[in-house]
């Protein structure tokens, strides 16, 4: 026996000593760039500043220092900006730029002006990056910044100058508009006179009406939207007239576009307009947005139209859009139309007629909301209890007490929105149980919860009971609760809780990173079968490697396979990915943002969130560019082929499969 136990304490001894030597080994030996660079994506996915991430700040790859940089900003911890600062003279240009880019993520606006105090010295690469920070740090109140900003109006870059108008707009310093159209006017390079056009419809100045309709010419659909972007905001009948001749253009983003801003015109000829586009429109999405804009202008020329459409069995969307459109017009005389949908009708119609009865705005329509209360699928359930609280105004209670033991978490949220808004400070003892139940409720559950905290400290800010509720989800286990509660703390208190916040926990190891690194040294290709037909585009794994890991290993195991584009926006985006079909699922977890300087073009792919580092499955096709949406998501994927596919997406249209190509193999 003693023989066996000196025997056994042998062998434990010697794994020891394997261990450790292999420890130290690991600790001593010169690890691969590959190695290198998935220890710095690794620590970005826990959002934690650590030493060793600033220690690669410093390292002799310029390839390490960019990804580090870049890490530095989308983590965005306090004093991050001190830290790129230094790197804009950086000796590699795409080190210095990619510090500058960061440096606008990091919310310290402080480092606007720093930005601008020495942009112009830098090259026009580095320059203008440094300047697009500093629009994304600026507000309209640094009054100081935006006179520098405007300074740069005259770069001899038109990298720069483009800049400049892409920084005024985000800043929005609407009191630039003068030097943007002047800049315009005189501009030779067409780069830069759409990024002035841009900054000018975005922010709805009406004195740019001579450059909008010189645009309207262009070649560009993208810049003949922009132009009657800007024209919706010019309230005379020459710009009507424009608005009106353009819902006969090619291109159904630009058609798309004229129909909003005729939306919100009352007159008769833009009335007319409309009611006589609707009669010959065949595309489903354009005839969705017509109805849309008829019930917004309460035009009922479009009835006749939009009825003759259901005995066809129209699809889901655009029978939703009629019976919401008819609602609106005829009041309690749609009752009867409603009732007989909701006979056959699938989830969204029924969702549908949910709405098109708050439209009646009768409360005997009350009755009829709260069967659809009692319905087996939450979508319903979600959009009655939405639609009976602004109806049923004397028993919101009861509905608000039901809903809060709904099973589904939408009609939860619904519920939580509501007691938000209306500051029913009755319910917060509530709300702290459920709190306390932590993992045994949905995420998107919690983090509603933090936000009403907010409202109930923002209106009593020595409610102890919200408090204690506000610091429960400083207690979260899941980071992005945690998180979201510890920016509330600090926007009512002006105290740093961020302390707190334990690091987020990843999915993807180290080595799992490395491996990737090794195999994709050419960026992999989707190949996305759908029932319109293929759309392929290249997986930017050099630019969102968590992401487009996490997109792969959701393909591979069928998770895509039967879903829906459940949201189509024309001349904005194509939206899927989302197992519930309702634009609030996804796989039981949440992936990191990664903001890169890959603009938002025509075809890219970008991922769907409801805040940072709140992405899933969801992702969205861009129709057209969408600078406004530049480092607030990600970009992971840019169409190669198939993009008339994407152009004849509807509501509804299925992914069937999706294939991972890799070159490299």
């Amino acid at each position: 026996m003693k023989r066996l136990i000196r025997t056994v304490g042998a062998i434990i001894v010697l794994l020891l000593l394997i261990v450790v030597v292999y420890y130290i080994y690991d600790m001593v030996r010169i690890r691969t760039t590959s190695e290198r660079l998935a220890e710095i994506i690794h620590i970005e996915d826990t959002r934690q500043l650590t030493s060793a991430l600033k220690e690669y700040l410093g390292d002799a790859d310029p390839v390490l220092r960019e990804k580090a940089a870049l890490a530095v900003g989308r983590i965005g911890a306090p004093g991050s900006a001190g830290l790129l600062y230094p790197m804009l003279g950086d000796s590699s240009f795409d080190v210095a730029s990619t510090a500058a880019f960061a440096i606008g993520l990091t919310s310290e606006k402080d480092y606007a002006g720093k930005l601008l105090e020495v942009a112009f010295d830098l090259p026009s690469v580095v320059g203008a990056a440094a300047v697009a920070s500093a629009g994304r740090l600026a507000d309209s109140s640094m009054t100081d910044v935006i006179e520098q900003l405007t300074q740069y109006l005259s770069h001899p870059s038109p990298d720069v100058r483009a800049s400049v108008c892409m920084a005024l707009f985000n800043s929005r310093a609407k009191n630039k508009a003068a030097d943007i159209i002047a800049l315009v006017k005189d501009e030779p390079d067409a780069e830069v006179q759409k990024a002035g056009l841009y900054a000018l419809a975005r922010m709805g100045i009406a004195e740019a009406l001579e450059i909008y309709v010189s645009f309207l010419a262009d070649p560009d659909p993208y810049a003949r939207s922009l132009a009657l972007r800007g024209l919706g905001k010019v309230q005379t009948p020459q710009a009507e007239h424009y608005l009106a001749i353009a819902l006969n253009d090619s291109d159904p983003g630009v058609v798309a576009q004229a129909i909003g801003e005729l939306s919100q015109r009352k007159s008769s000829a833009a009335r007319r307009s409309l009611v006589q586009k609707l009669q010959t429109e065949t595309d489903e999405n354009l005839t969705v947005a017509l109805l849309g804009a008829l019930r917004r202008q309460q035009n009922d020329g479009g009835m006749e139209r939009a009825l003759s459409l259901l005995p066809d069995e129209p699809s889901e969307n655009i029978t939703a859009a009629v019976v919401t459109y008819v609602a609106s017009i005829r009041k309690d005389r749609a009752v009867n139309l409603i009732d007989s949908l909701l006979a056959v009708s699938p989830s969204r119609e029924k969702a549908a007629c949910a709405e098109a009865y708050r439209l009646v705005g009768s409360t005997n329509v009350v009755p009829r909301l709260a069967t659809l209360f009692n319905d087996e699928d939450p979508l319903v359930r979600a959009a009655a209890l939405e639609n009976v609280l602004q109806v049923d105004t004397g028993n919101v209670d009861f509905y608000l007490k039901r809903a809060l033991n709904d099973q589904d978490f939408t009609v939860v949220v619904t519920a939580l929105d509501r007691i938000k808004t209306d500051l029913r400070s009755d319910y917060l003892p509530t709300l702290r149980v459920m709190m306390s139940r932590h993992g045994e409720i949905d995420i998107d559950v919690r983090r509603s919860l933090v936000e009403a905290a907010g409202a109930f400290l923002t209106a009593s800010a020595d409610d102890t009971t919200a408090l204690r509720l506000l610091i429960g989800g400083t207690l979260d286990e899941e980071y992005i609760v945690r998180r979201d509660a510890a920016r509330v703390y600090k926007q009512l208190f002006d105290k740093d809780r961020y302390d707190l916040v334990a690091p987020a926990r990843t999915r993807i190891s180290k080595g799992r990173i490395a491996d990737a690194i090794d195999k994709y040294t050419s960026n992999p290709r989707a190949i996305v079968i759908t029932s319109r037909g293929e759309i392929e585009f290249e997986l930017l794994f050099d630019v969102a490697p968590l992401t487009v890991l996490n997109f792969i290993e959701l393909v591979e195991s069928g998770f895509y396979e039967g879903l829906i584009f459940h949201r189509i926006v024309p001349n904005f985006v194509a939206q899927g990915g989302d197992p519930r079909g309702d634009g609030w699922g996804g796989p039981p977890y949440f992936i990191r943002c990664e903001y890169s300087d890959v603009p938002f073009g025509r075809g890219t792919v970008g991922v769907a969130t409801s805040g940072k580092d709140t992405g899933g499955s969801q992702l969205f096709i861009t129709y057209s560019p969408q600078p406004h949406l530049e480092a607030r998501y990600t970009v992971f994927g840019q169409v190669l082929a198939g993009m008339e596919v994407v152009d004849r997406l509807v509501w509804g249209d299925e992914i069937e499969k999706i294939l991972i190509q890799d070159d490299t193999k």
